[in-house]
């Protein structure tokens, strides 16, 4: 009782802390954001360095700056291929345009209808579209935006290709700045969130991100319908600046300057994405007294930076709160303490799988396989190269659907489930080429595992209100407990993909387990080790086995590693089910003999 009443007296210590440096941080953001804006009020004023010329230069900068940051969630953090982003824009625009001239409404709400309206259409791109990737994703979204211009050439109502001039001139460079560092302070928490983590473990490996629970179609469209909110408030301060817009203005060449700021500040750095909109912005303007050379010259400039900053002027770096030592201790966590727990919500589980097969074109790769996996069983599935194995766990794990069969899990048919609803539900793996999130620090790819009963939402999340902040909390602890099982907790800042090879294989292991399984599958996780390495590993997966009463399923060709830890042994050959029985009798088996241990294992 004591000792729980110290735990309860230090953590609640602990939030307070915690509460009280996010609020210091909450006062320097804004009290920073205040002094910026006066200081340029103040010296376009006094008519020091900054005269009404340069406070309009200013104003473009604003709007380049919410472009690239709403096309950047998209692009750089999701690692979706968008070429749309100007139909988004003409749609904020003229939705907004038509508010304010037509209907007289106020500024304001016409800014946020404008946006609202241009997230509906990032909606409807986004579902159909993100079951692609890639080049054909970039060409559906082109296609959109081209779709969104030509519906506009042919809107009478607002002017169609003679355009809809007399905007009111309400853009001021308080509006624009406001916006703009609320677009920056939205996107920058968003990603900062359990929710940003799973866009970049999208965009890390989509694979892995959903065998983790990561619903990537639904976080996808997420980031669509986010970033077109935002391109279509900076095409209403757009259209409310120029006073006159036509569709012309909103052709392909207008997605390709918001492009080349992402990708001139860094795919996946916010703070580049600022610098880049001053850069893109400020260069043609430096570069007028050279009247005809300067485009040529502009462009120049940029190749060289393409050669020689490939990934950016920031790449994934960013500015923040850790420069003013105002940093988060969830980033940077050591000393956390405690126990790891495994989920306890319900009986272990039991999976069938009744008459599995999996066909490849005219290859059979698994046939009728059935199996039964009870409550705590260690059991090894072996066989040689070729044989299906790692096609069952896809199966299994939903990447794959089977041909015919049924797989059957805790009572509940997940034949046609999707890896994230079979993660969910209970079911974790590793894989047999290790798929970490290879750009992401060790303890992040851990964090990204975890969900919690209750997460906290994407508007707690963007606040940082509510629940944030208590389960952003809970998850670095039980991360980082996490790591100091598989001895990763002195790594935890460090980037996976420079990790040694038996360092990834634990931490993928890791990984899996954070997810709180109820059954785990490893696909050789002993692939790339040592002895000494696998005999830790071995004990390790014996104690994991035990202290979270987990169902394991594990596929491994080091024999002596299957002898020792199975329970019970299933062998494939050819996609055939050729034994399953206890590891002294398997070695006994004339077929098993034949078709993979060879003579010398009798």
């Amino acid at each position: 009782m004591v000792s729980e009443a110290k735990a309860t007296v230090a953590k609640s210590i602990g939030t307070r802390a915690t509460d009280g440096k996010q609020l210091t941080r909450g006062a320097v953001a804004l009290g920073g954001l205040a002094a910026g804006y006066f200081l340029v009020v103040g010296l376009h004023r006094a008519g020091v360095l900054i005269s009404d010329y340069y406070l309009q230069i200013l104003i473009w900068v604003g709007i380049n700056t919410i472009m690239g940051v709403s096309l950047n969630l998209i692009n750089g953090f999701t690692g979706q291929f968008s070429l749309g982003h100007a139909g988004f824009m003409a749609i904020g625009a003229y939705v907004a345009a038509y508010m304010t001239k037509i209907l007289g409404a106020p500024f304001a709400p016409a800014l946020l209808v404008g946006g609202t309206a241009a997230a509906l259409g990032g909606l409807v791109v986004g579902i159909p579209a993100l079951r692609l990737a890639g080049d054909y994703l970039a060409i559906a979204t082109l296609g959109f935006g081209e779709i969104i211009r030509v519906i506009i050439l042919n809107l009478d109502v607002v002017g169609g290709p003679r355009g809809l001039p007399g905007i009111p001139a309400h853009t001021t460079f308080l509006w624009v700045y406001a916006m703009a560092a609320a677009t920056v302070v939205i996107v920058r928490n968003l990603i900062w969130s359990r929710q940003g983590r799973a866009l970049v473990a999208i965009r890390e490996d989509e694979t892995a991100a959903e065998t983790m629970g990561v619903d990537t179609t639904r976080y996808k469209i997420m980031a669509f319908v986010v970033g077109a909110f935002f391109a279509g408030v900076a095409g209403g301060l757009y259209a409310h600046k120029i006073t006159f817009i036509d569709p012309s203005q909103f052709d392909f060449m207008k997605s390709i300057e918001a492009l080349v700021i992402i990708v001139l500040g860094g795919l996946g750095s916010i703070t580049g994405t600022v610098l880049a909109a001053f850069v893109v912005t400020f260069l043609p303007e430096a570069l007028r007294a050279f009247a005809d050379y300067r485009m040529i010259i502009y462009s120049l400039m940029l190749i060289l930076m393409m050669l020689y900053r490939p990934r950016g002027l920031m790449g994934t770096a960013e500015f923040g709160f850790r420069q003013l030592g105002l940093g988060d201790a969830r980033s940077s966590a050591r000393d956390v303490g405690g126990q790891a727990m495994g989920r306890n919500d319900g009986p272990p589980p039991v999976l069938e799988t009744r008459g599995v097969c999996m066909d490849f074109g005219g290859l059979r790769a698994v046939s009728d396989f059935c199996m039964t996996l009870r409550q705590g069983e260690l059991v090894g599935l072996i066989g040689p190269n070729g044989a299906g194995k790692t096609t069952v766990f896809n199966v299994l794990t939903g990447l794959s659907e089977a041909t015919c069969g049924s797989v059957h899990f805790m009572g509940n048919d997940i034949t046609r489930k999707r890896p994230s609803e079979i993660n969910d539900m209970g079911i974790a793996r590793t894989f047999q080429n290790i798929r970490l999130f290879s750009n992401l620090t060790v303890l992040d790819n851990v964090r990204i595992a975890f969900r919690g009963e209750r997460p906290y939402s994407m508007t707690e999340a963007v606040l940082r209100a509510g629940r944030y902040s208590s389960q952003e909390e809970e998850i670095c602890r039980k991360s980082m407990e996490f790591l100091r099982l598989f001895g990763l907790d002195d790594r935890a800042s460090e980037i996976a993909g420079k990790l040694p090879y038996g360092a990834q294989r634990r931490l993928e292991m890791a990984r899996a387990l954070a997810t709180g399984p109820k059954l785990l599958l490893l696909d050789e996780p002993a692939a790339g080790m040592n002895p000494q390495e696998t005999h830790e590993l071995l004990e390790l997966i014996r104690w994991i086995h035990e202290r979270f009463d987990l169902t394991v399923l594990l596929i491994e060709h080091d024999m002596n590693l299957v002898m020792k830890l199975c329970q019970r042994i299933i062998v494939l050959d050819y996609g055939n089910t050729i034994a399953d029985d206890a590891p002294a009798d398997i070695v006994k088996n004339r077929r098993v003999i034949d078709a993979y241990l060879g003579e010398e294992a009798v």
